[in-house]
Protein backbone atom coordinates (compact mmCIF):
# COMPACT_ATOMS: atom_id res chain seq x y z
CA UNK A 1 0.00 0.00 0.00
CA UNK A 2 2.29 2.06 0.76
CA UNK A 3 4.62 1.58 -2.33
CA UNK A 4 0.98 2.64 -4.38
CA UNK A 5 0.55 5.89 -2.55
CA UNK A 6 4.19 6.51 -3.13
CA UNK A 7 4.08 6.45 -7.02
CA UNK A 8 0.15 8.14 -7.05
CA UNK A 9 2.11 10.82 -4.85
CA UNK A 10 4.66 11.37 -7.36
CA UNK A 11 2.09 10.91 -10.29
CA UNK A 12 -0.60 13.35 -9.09
CA UNK A 13 2.30 15.94 -8.43
CA UNK A 14 3.94 15.30 -12.13
CA UNK A 15 0.41 16.13 -13.59
CA UNK A 16 -0.07 19.38 -11.31
CA UNK A 17 3.35 20.23 -13.09
CA UNK A 18 2.63 19.37 -15.90
CA UNK A 19 -1.23 21.34 -16.12
CA UNK A 20 0.88 24.28 -14.50
CA UNK A 21 2.91 24.35 -17.68
CA UNK A 22 -0.41 25.04 -19.54
CA UNK A 23 0.09 21.88 -22.09
CA UNK A 24 -4.02 21.68 -21.64
CA UNK A 25 -3.75 25.10 -24.12
CA UNK A 26 -2.79 22.59 -26.80
CA UNK A 27 -6.50 21.74 -26.53
CA UNK A 28 -7.23 25.17 -27.48
CA UNK A 29 -5.45 24.94 -30.13
CA UNK A 30 -6.14 22.04 -31.80
CA UNK A 31 -10.02 22.69 -31.18
CA UNK A 32 -9.45 26.31 -33.63
CA UNK A 33 -7.43 24.03 -36.32
CA UNK A 34 -10.08 21.40 -36.06
CA UNK A 35 -12.73 24.07 -36.48
CA UNK A 36 -11.64 25.77 -39.09
CA UNK A 37 -10.88 22.59 -41.19
CA UNK A 38 -14.77 22.16 -40.92
CA UNK A 39 -15.07 25.60 -41.84
CA UNK A 40 -12.93 25.02 -45.21
CA UNK A 41 -14.33 21.90 -45.79
CA UNK A 42 -18.02 22.78 -45.43
CA UNK A 43 -17.59 23.76 -49.44
CA UNK A 44 -17.11 19.62 -49.89
CA UNK A 45 -19.81 17.01 -50.38
CA UNK A 46 -20.61 15.46 -46.61
CA UNK A 47 -19.02 11.95 -47.59
CA UNK A 48 -15.73 13.82 -48.21
CA UNK A 49 -15.29 16.53 -45.79
CA UNK A 50 -16.39 14.15 -43.07
CA UNK A 51 -14.01 11.74 -44.14
CA UNK A 52 -10.82 13.84 -44.24
CA UNK A 53 -11.89 16.07 -41.14
CA UNK A 54 -12.00 12.53 -39.55
CA UNK A 55 -8.25 11.89 -40.38
CA UNK A 56 -6.89 15.36 -40.68
CA UNK A 57 -8.67 15.11 -36.47
CA UNK A 58 -6.80 11.80 -35.59
CA UNK A 59 -3.53 12.61 -37.04
CA UNK A 60 -3.48 16.18 -35.33
CA UNK A 61 -4.22 14.14 -32.23
CA UNK A 62 -1.44 11.80 -32.65
CA UNK A 63 0.51 14.98 -33.18
CA UNK A 64 -0.36 17.06 -30.85
CA UNK A 65 -0.28 14.52 -28.33
CA UNK A 66 3.62 13.08 -29.29
CA UNK A 67 4.39 16.80 -29.25
CA UNK A 68 3.41 16.61 -25.52
CA UNK A 69 4.85 13.47 -25.04
CA UNK A 70 8.54 13.84 -26.43
CA UNK A 71 8.97 17.59 -24.72
CA UNK A 72 7.81 16.91 -21.38
CA UNK A 73 8.38 13.37 -21.09
CA UNK A 74 12.12 14.09 -22.19
CA UNK A 75 12.39 16.34 -19.11
CA UNK A 76 10.90 14.14 -16.33
CA UNK A 77 13.90 13.00 -14.28
CA UNK A 78 16.36 15.69 -16.00
CA UNK A 79 14.27 18.21 -14.39
CA UNK A 80 14.50 16.84 -11.09
CA UNK A 81 18.41 16.33 -11.19
CA UNK A 82 18.89 20.13 -12.55
CA UNK A 83 16.54 21.33 -9.95
CA UNK A 84 18.33 19.30 -7.22
CA UNK A 85 14.76 18.06 -5.92
CA UNK A 86 15.60 14.46 -6.79
CA UNK A 87 18.41 14.29 -3.41
CA UNK A 88 15.23 15.57 -1.20
CA UNK A 89 13.28 12.51 -2.66
CA UNK A 90 16.18 9.78 -2.73
CA UNK A 91 16.33 10.80 1.28
CA UNK A 92 13.01 9.90 2.17
CA UNK A 93 11.85 6.11 1.66
CA UNK A 94 10.84 6.10 -1.73
CA UNK A 95 12.07 3.27 -4.59
CA UNK A 96 14.08 4.39 -7.15
CA UNK A 97 11.69 2.53 -9.27
CA UNK A 98 8.17 4.42 -7.67
CA UNK A 99 9.96 7.27 -8.89
CA UNK A 100 10.11 6.63 -12.40
CA UNK A 101 6.67 4.96 -12.39
CA UNK A 102 5.13 7.82 -11.16
CA UNK A 103 6.46 10.38 -13.12
CA UNK A 104 5.37 8.00 -16.49
CA UNK A 105 2.26 7.96 -14.67
CA UNK A 106 1.69 11.43 -14.10
CA UNK A 107 2.54 11.97 -17.57
CA UNK A 108 0.57 9.29 -18.58
CA UNK A 109 -2.83 10.78 -16.86
CA UNK A 110 -2.30 14.46 -18.55
CA UNK A 111 -1.94 12.54 -22.14
CA UNK A 112 -5.36 10.79 -21.40
CA UNK A 113 -6.82 14.06 -20.30
CA UNK A 114 -6.09 15.57 -23.37
CA UNK A 115 -6.66 12.97 -26.26
CA UNK A 116 -10.79 12.68 -24.31
CA UNK A 117 -10.61 16.34 -24.60
CA UNK A 118 -9.34 16.06 -28.24
CA UNK A 119 -11.20 13.08 -28.95
CA UNK A 120 -14.40 14.28 -27.76
CA UNK A 121 -13.97 17.21 -29.61
CA UNK A 122 -13.55 15.69 -32.91
CA UNK A 123 -16.43 13.34 -32.29
CA UNK A 124 -19.28 16.28 -31.32
CA UNK A 125 -17.72 18.21 -34.68
CA UNK A 126 -17.97 15.16 -36.97
CA UNK A 127 -21.22 14.86 -35.54
CA UNK A 128 -22.40 18.34 -36.29
CA UNK A 129 -21.06 18.49 -39.49
CA UNK A 130 -23.10 15.47 -40.35
CA UNK A 131 -27.20 16.33 -40.03
CA UNK A 132 -28.24 12.90 -41.53
CA UNK A 133 -25.62 11.07 -39.21
CA UNK A 134 -23.56 9.31 -41.22
CA UNK A 135 -20.88 9.53 -38.68
CA UNK A 136 -18.71 6.06 -38.64
CA UNK A 137 -18.56 6.31 -34.63
CA UNK A 138 -15.76 3.75 -34.91
CA UNK A 139 -13.93 5.89 -34.67
CA UNK A 140 -13.91 6.31 -31.21
CA UNK A 141 -12.31 3.08 -31.19
CA UNK A 142 -9.19 4.51 -32.54
CA UNK A 143 -8.05 7.00 -29.55
CA UNK A 144 -7.33 4.31 -27.55
CA UNK A 145 -4.88 2.75 -30.17
CA UNK A 146 -3.57 6.74 -30.36
CA UNK A 147 -3.06 6.60 -26.77
CA UNK A 148 -1.21 3.88 -26.69
CA UNK A 149 1.53 5.15 -29.27
CA UNK A 150 1.44 8.09 -27.12
CA UNK A 151 2.22 5.98 -23.89
CA UNK A 152 5.24 4.44 -26.04
CA UNK A 153 6.73 7.88 -26.62
CA UNK A 154 6.52 8.61 -23.02
CA UNK A 155 8.15 5.39 -22.26
CA UNK A 156 10.95 5.63 -24.43
CA UNK A 157 11.32 10.22 -23.53
CA UNK A 158 11.17 8.58 -19.96
CA UNK A 159 14.39 6.78 -20.48
CA UNK A 160 16.19 9.08 -22.26
CA UNK A 161 15.50 11.67 -19.92
CA UNK A 162 17.43 9.01 -17.35
CA UNK A 163 21.16 9.56 -18.99
CA UNK A 164 20.31 12.41 -21.51
CA UNK A 165 19.96 16.47 -21.86
CA UNK A 166 16.50 16.85 -22.92
CA UNK A 167 17.36 18.67 -26.28
CA UNK A 168 19.07 15.26 -26.69
CA UNK A 169 16.01 13.44 -25.66
CA UNK A 170 14.13 15.33 -27.56
CA UNK A 171 16.23 14.18 -31.05
CA UNK A 172 16.51 10.72 -29.65
CA UNK A 173 12.80 10.41 -29.34
CA UNK A 174 12.19 11.80 -32.08
CA UNK A 175 14.07 9.82 -33.93
CA UNK A 176 12.20 6.64 -32.59
CA UNK A 177 9.07 7.61 -33.12
CA UNK A 178 9.72 8.26 -36.63
CA UNK A 179 11.56 5.17 -36.94
CA UNK A 180 8.63 3.32 -35.79
CA UNK A 181 6.56 4.53 -38.69
CA UNK A 182 9.08 4.42 -41.16
CA UNK A 183 10.10 0.76 -40.22
CA UNK A 184 8.95 -1.10 -43.68
CA UNK A 185 10.31 1.64 -45.51
CA UNK A 186 13.64 1.07 -43.59
CA UNK A 187 13.28 -2.35 -44.83
CA UNK A 188 13.00 -1.53 -48.36
CA UNK A 189 16.20 0.78 -48.10
CA UNK A 190 18.02 -1.99 -46.56
CA UNK A 191 17.40 -4.15 -49.68
CA UNK A 192 18.74 -2.05 -52.33
CA UNK A 193 21.44 -0.57 -50.17
CA UNK A 194 25.40 -1.82 -51.42
CA UNK A 195 26.79 -0.85 -48.05
CA UNK A 196 27.13 -3.54 -45.87
CA UNK A 197 27.29 -0.97 -42.32
CA UNK A 198 24.32 0.81 -43.87
CA UNK A 199 22.48 -2.08 -44.26
CA UNK A 200 23.48 -3.04 -40.79
CA UNK A 201 22.05 -0.06 -39.18
CA UNK A 202 18.85 -0.40 -41.03
CA UNK A 203 17.84 -3.33 -40.34
CA UNK A 204 18.54 -3.07 -36.77
CA UNK A 205 16.56 0.32 -36.29
CA UNK A 206 13.56 -2.01 -38.09
CA UNK A 207 13.79 -4.56 -35.64
CA UNK A 208 14.50 -2.27 -32.67
CA UNK A 209 11.79 0.02 -32.61
CA UNK A 210 7.80 -1.13 -32.98
CA UNK A 211 6.02 -0.71 -36.02
CA UNK A 212 3.63 2.13 -35.13
CA UNK A 213 2.81 1.80 -38.93
CA UNK A 214 0.48 -0.56 -38.14
CA UNK A 215 -1.31 1.43 -35.60
CA UNK A 216 -1.78 3.80 -37.99
CA UNK A 217 -3.28 1.53 -40.64
CA UNK A 218 -5.51 -0.36 -38.03
CA UNK A 219 -7.07 3.31 -37.28
CA UNK A 220 -7.54 4.06 -40.74
CA UNK A 221 -9.32 0.44 -40.91
CA UNK A 222 -11.76 1.88 -38.23
CA UNK A 223 -12.61 5.12 -39.62
CA UNK A 224 -13.35 3.51 -42.69
CA UNK A 225 -15.68 0.84 -41.15
CA UNK A 226 -13.32 -2.15 -42.01
CA UNK A 227 -12.72 -4.95 -39.24
CA UNK A 228 -9.23 -5.41 -38.55
CA UNK A 229 -9.80 -8.53 -36.11
CA UNK A 230 -9.63 -8.29 -32.67
CA UNK A 231 -6.53 -11.00 -32.84
CA UNK A 232 -4.69 -8.21 -34.75
CA UNK A 233 -5.88 -5.23 -32.31
CA UNK A 234 -4.77 -7.43 -29.33
CA UNK A 235 -1.58 -8.38 -30.63
CA UNK A 236 -0.37 -5.20 -31.07
CA UNK A 237 -1.46 -3.79 -27.88
CA UNK A 238 0.17 -6.78 -25.78
CA UNK A 239 3.14 -6.00 -28.28
CA UNK A 240 3.65 -2.47 -27.65
CA UNK A 241 2.69 -2.74 -23.90
CA UNK A 242 5.65 -5.21 -23.64
CA UNK A 243 7.72 -2.01 -25.09
CA UNK A 244 6.59 -0.15 -22.42
CA UNK A 245 7.53 -2.01 -19.83
CA UNK A 246 10.87 -2.75 -21.06
CA UNK A 247 11.51 0.93 -21.74
CA UNK A 248 10.55 1.74 -17.69
CA UNK A 249 12.24 -1.70 -16.58
CA UNK A 250 15.70 0.39 -18.32
CA UNK A 251 14.74 3.78 -16.90
CA UNK A 252 15.05 2.29 -13.49
CA UNK A 253 17.78 0.37 -14.03
CA UNK A 254 20.08 3.55 -15.13
CA UNK A 255 18.24 5.54 -12.14
CA UNK A 256 18.99 2.99 -9.52
CA UNK A 257 22.93 2.96 -11.00
CA UNK A 258 23.15 6.83 -11.07
CA UNK A 259 24.46 7.88 -7.43
CA UNK A 260 22.77 10.93 -5.77
CA UNK A 261 24.97 13.24 -3.07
Amino acid sequence: MHAVNAVMTIALNTLRETVRDRVLYAFLLFAFILTLAGIVLGSLSVGQNLRILIDLGLATISIFGGIIAIFVGTALVYKEIEKRTIYLIVTKPIKRWQFVLGKFLGLAICLLIVTILMGSFLVALAWYMSPDQKVNFDLVYSLPLIYLELLFITAIATFFSTFATPMMSVVFTLGAWLIGHLGQSLLALAQITESASTKLILKTAYWVMPDLAKLTLVRSDLTSGVNPGSELITYLVAYIMAYIVFLLALSTLITERREFP
